[in-house]
């Protein structure tokens, strides 16, 4: 109980993170950053520490793989400054010194879930803050879109793509992915079985359910994906969408007794959504933007083709963690002009900046939880376990895409939530296991 005050400032923060700028600019992830470590102080003054590693050791996977990165990231910046002292340089110390910086808060980060976190309670209620989350993200969006404004309260241009307190469309469109991800598992966690027999009386369940008082989730991801799809991203929906359907195809083969709503969940899920919706909200611009796609108008594939020998020359040791903003120049051709500061391919651009074993670790977390998830689905009978499950490896499914054509996790509020919603798995495999020791005791 003493923790409670620490845990709401926990949520406040992952609440508040993309607010200034989707903290995207210097003072803004520095401010998200000074919480964090303001969190860490009150959790230290607040927190019984007697079970301190106990609880340190479900998050152990996640933590040993921040924790080896930054030891990484702190080895290229030790060499930047000195060359003569370490193996690994860094090209651009400064950029490596505040990338480390905010390694070390996703390190805090990571601490403070795992000892906040600590009751299946806590779970839901960090579920409905992120869910809250995108909702505000969305509503604002959605009504800068409509005020007539020229510019945001933020004082950032509106044009005709969504944005909502984030500099760039694709970064609200992947907030909103991972938002709706949670939303959509928390809401198949919570879904009851038809145990009438008769059409009529299934009928009758089949539309209690969708008008129950679950309807404030529901609208909650109806308004989310409006402002996803008023984004116009292009890959932000396809991964949205593809991992939508990829993730239901995956839990309706792989649960063994899956809720027999599951399936009416998801056709109201893509029916309502995609065809009701998303027409008059214009997925039919999404579609266009789609078709028009030229290779030759394209800027972003010729910087990747263009950061490839930069990769192949740094991917042992890499150029140092946020150094791709000043090295790409270097190897940047002249038939396009505009000023890259990102790979818009995050594999790239992490092979280029960390090396390919750090970058590698990293994609194996990833993969790691995708895997516990595909096994919690196959094996747990728990409703809502599973259904956080599904959640996760939507989220999961949705990043793994978006990072093909987009640097999204250079964007700070959505490393965070991301590194967040990684770390929900473990925990909640964790306190299940936990549940199930003291029944037998």
């Amino acid at each position: 109980m003493r923790s409670k005050y620490a845990f709401y400032l926990l949520c406040f923060i992952i609440w508040f993170a993309p607010i200034p700028l989707g903290a995207n600019r210097p003072w803004a992830w520095g401010l998200v950053e000074l919480l964090i470590c303001a969190n860490t102080v009150l959790l230290c003054f607040n927190h019984n520490f007697n079970r301190v590693f106990v609880q340190l050791k479900k998050v152990s996977v996640i933590l040993t793989v921040v924790v080896v990165v930054q030891i990484w990231v702190f080895m290229q910046w030790l060499g930047g400054i000195y060359p003569s002292l370490a193996l690994l340089q860094s090209l651009d110390p400064s950029q490596t010194e505040l990338a480390l910086i905010k390694g070390i808060t996703y390190c805090l980060l990571i601490i403070n879930l795992a000892l906040l976190v600590d009751r299946i309670e806590r779970i839901k209620q960090l579920c409905w803050i992120i869910m809250l989350s995108g909702l505000t993200q969305a509503l604002y969006a959605v009504f800068l879109q409509y005020s007539g404004w020229e510019s945001s309260l933020l004082g950032f241009h509106i044009g005709h793509r969504a944005t909502g307190s984030f500099v760039y469309y694709n970064h609200l469109a992947n907030y909103l992915l991972l938002c709706i991800s949670v939303a959509i598992g928390y809401l198949i966690g919570s879904l009851d079985g038809i145990k009438a027999v008769s059409r009529r009386a299934k009928l009758a369940s089949i539309i209690e359910i969708l008008l129950s008082p679950k309807w404030i989730l529901r609208i909650g991801i109806i308004i989310m994906v409006v402002a996803l799809i008023m984004t116009r991203s292009r890959m932000g929906n396809s991964a949205f969408f593809s991992s939508l359907l990829i993730t239901s195809v995956l839990a309706l083969i792989l649960m063994k007794r899956p809720p027999n709503t599951l399936k009416w969940l998801i056709i109201s899920l893509v029916a309502l959504d995609l065809i009701i919706v998303g027409t008059y909200f214009g997925v039919e611009k999404v579609k266009e933007r789609l078709q028009a796609t030229s290779f030759q108008a394209e800027t972003r594939d010729d910087v990747v083709r263009d950061a490839i020998p930069y990769m192949q020359e740094y991917w042992l040791t890499g150029s140092g963690a946020g150094s791709f903003y000043s090295t790409y120049l270097q190897y940047q051709r002249a038939e396009y002009q505009a000023f890259y500061d990102h790979a818009h391919n995050e594999y790239v651009q992490f092979t280029a900046e960390f090396g390919v074993l750090p970058s590698l670790l990293l994609l194996a977390l990833v993969l790691y939880i995708i895997w516990n998830s595909l096994k919690t689905l196959r094996s747990s009978r728990r409703k809502f376990k599973q259904g956080l499950a599904i959640g996760i490896l939507m989220a999961c499914i949705g990043m793994v895409m978006h990072c093909t054509v987009d640097f999204v996790l250079q964007d700070y509020a959505i490393a965070i939530l991301f590194l967040t919603i990684l770390c929900l798995s473990p925990i909640m495999n964790n306190l299940v296991e936990q549940n199930k020791e003291r029944k037998t005791l």
